[in-house]
């Protein structure tokens, strides 16, 4: 018999399967059954991937995973806190151009200077300019009373993750809507921890543990999808027990 090693308690694909595919935070761990060392390879060049030109900064695995889960869903509103060039808000656009989903991408960040005029030009996205630090400013109550249901929210901003749980927990959050909280894999941010912003790196690989608090809290209300989480492995993305959908 082989010595039993920290990855053979992950659970296998088979026993995933297995399961139901909504669980609770409480029923999941934050570990990875991928090797830590894929993720600086995989990862160190993904600025460099474009859509239609424009930079896109998206993993190839969240590339393969998120227009499945917007056709299943059949998502009338995407709201994505951080826009950077417009490339992923232009991408999550063309899928809802794809799928037929008469939809609209509504894409946050606090400097639009960098957007790209292509990016701009697209009728499907309205970019908005504002603070995740102040979310309620940027994506007021009022504005999100009027937008249509089911949701697809990905936060990729960064900063102040509570506050902005908060604020879409208590504004509009609707049962079979699902949010997504981007680059909480730990595993990631420890190979990327010789990088020159110490700060950044630090507040990265807190970001789980502070998304794990939250959902400790909301335990009966915001569940993992695994089919998602789970597809390339346990955890297998560089977002660890982060695709949440509403009951």
């Amino acid at each position: 018999m082989k010595n039993q090693s920290a990855d053979q308690s992950i659970r296998s694909d088979q026993e995933i399967s297995q399961n139901k595919r909504l669980v609770k935070i409480s029923e999941r761990e934050d570990i990875c059954s991928l090797p830590k060392g894929i993720w600086k390879p995989l990862t160190e060049n993904y600025h460099l991937q474009t859509w239609k030109g424009i930079p896109m900064d998206k993993s190839p695995i969240e590339i393969a995973l998120y227009p499945m889960l917007i056709y299943e869903l059949q998502a009338k509103t995407i709201i994505e806190l951080g826009a950077d060039t417009g490339g992923s808000a232009v991408w999550l656009a063309d899928q809802l151009k794809l799928f037929e989903i008469e939809g609209l991408v509504y894409s946050v960040d606090i400097d639009l200077s960098l957007l790209d005029e292509k990016a701009k030009a697209q009728p499907k996205i309205k970019f908005l300019e504002g603070d995740c630090n102040q979310i309620d400013k940027v994506l007021s109550t009022t504005l999100l009373s009027t937008l249509p249901h089911p949701w697809l929210i990905i936060e990729d901003a960064h900063v102040n993750l509570v506050g902005i749980l908060d604020h879409f927990h208590k504004n509009g959050l609707q049962n079979g809507d699902y949010l997504i909280i981007e680059d909480t894999n730990k595993a990631l941010w420890e190979a990327w921890s010789d990088w020159e912003d110490q700060e950044f790196i630090e507040r990265m690989k807190s970001k789980m543990g502070l998304l794990r608090s939250w959902l400790m809290e909301h335990q009966n209300e915001y569940l993992i999808d695994t089919y998602y989480q789970d597809m390339f492995g346990y955890n297998g993305s560089k977002n660890w027990n982060s695709m949440l959908k509403g009951i």
